[in-house]
């Protein structure tokens, strides 16, 4: 199940001139961060306030099961209180095309640092260290990730590092194989015969 690009990063996929995909009472799109598969990420501005954020649309939808998004959802609520995941701040399940809203982190991800080559030790232990508290928060709560990639780390507006994308996550009480970025995969996640846990 393939997800779109990490929500909330600053980066954008060359998307920049599509047209918008729907619209959020409240909110003005800016420009398209990215798109994937089952829809697109936008930066928009909150008309109230000012505050930029990025909305998640499912447009290209078609035969998915929402009840799978709609958990992906449920999981972010449950992680509200970390503040080393990117917070969920709003749904829209009945609008068309659905769509969610997430804190906007304007400094890319993990992965774009990683193109100009390897990082600092000292930051690259501090992001390591930050990435284990968010999983650790997340598997305390019963949600194993299963898609921990560079690309899946932002950088908010501090510089410091959060974890995002949860679109592949599943609950640890679920004993079916689980879904990931296979080159990102632990051995056990990539055997399709074995089933994953919090380790």
């Amino acid at each position: 199940r393939p997800s779109v690009p990490a929500v909330g990063s600053g980066s954008e996929d060359g998307g920049g001139d599509l047209p918008p995909v729907g619209s959020v009472p409240g909110y003005r799109l800016v420009r398209s961060l990215g798109r994937g598969a089952f829809g697109a990420v936008w930066l928009a501005e909150q008309e109230n306030t000012g505050k930029l954020v990025a909305i998640k649309f499912y447009s290209h939808a078609e035969g998915l099961d929402f009840t799978f998004l709609k958990r992906e959802v449920e999981k972010l609520a449950a992680l509200y209180t970390s503040r080393e995941i990117v917070q969920l701040l709003e749904v829209g399940w009945d609008a068309s095309p659905p769509y969610y809203v997430m804190e906007y982190l304007p400094h890319g991800s993990l992965e774009e640092r990683l193109r100009n080559g390897p990082l600092p030790l000292t930051d690259a232990v501090t992001i390591t260290k930050v990435v284990a508290r968010a999983l650790q928060k997340a598997h305390g709560r019963g949600i194993l990730h299963c898609d921990l990639k560079p690309a899946n780390v932002l950088f908010d507006g501090n510089g410091k590092p959060r974890l995002c994308d949860f679109g592949q996550s599943r609950l640890s009480t679920d004993q079916k194989p689980s879904l990931g970025t296979f080159f990102y995969m632990a051995p056990e996640q990539a055997d399709l015969l074995a089933v994953p846990d919090a380790r």
